[in-house]
């Protein structure tokens, strides 16, 4: 052979002084930044949910000034029966007696949605029904923010 020799060397290279403790630094700024990743992925999970809140109670209102529209198709000779039974109101936390013993009972029918309101909203909402053939429905709540908010319809029968 040519007289060229192959070394091998097995063994470790010495690390210079700085670079000791670099892997544990590595992983301790990715455990950081997948901790400030899981906390932002939290805080969007909870802002979720609060609006899914506001959007459950804007469904409900809705709801709910539908149907008082439908009865009052329903019974359109009591119709001012209704106006004067809701009025201006607010929610209260004790349900009404609601059994309705004819067509005509525009007040144990008014009694009844009430309830479905103090089911579906919460307490210290206020909802006002005004006018005549247009009327007016304006349903006012508190979000969880703390918001007041109101939807006002208008119908005919």
């Amino acid at each position: 052979m040519n007289g060229v020799r192959t070394i091998i060397m097995i063994g470790h290279r010495a690390s210079p002084a700085g670079n000791r403790g670099a892997g544990l630094l590595e992983v301790l700024i990715a455990m950081l930044i997948l901790a400030v990743g899981v906390l932002a992925i939290a805080a969007l999970q909870f802002r979720g949910m609060q609006y899914n809140q506001d959007a459950l109670f804007r469904s409900q209102i809705s709801l709910l000034a539908y149907d008082l529209a439908d009865r009052m198709r329903l019974n359109r000779d009591n119709a001012n029966d209704y106006v004067t039974n809701v009025g201006n109101w607010t929610v209260p936390t004790t349900r009404q007696s609601c059994t309705i013993l004819s067509a005509a009972d525009a007040t144990r029918d008014v009694a009844c949605w009430k309830n479905q309101v103090i089911d579906n909203l919460p307490e210290g909402s206020r909802v006002a029904l005004s006018g005549s053939n247009p009327y007016s429905l304006t349903l006012e709540w508190t979000d969880r923010d703390g918001t007041s908010r109101s939807a006002n319809y208008v119908f005919q029968l």
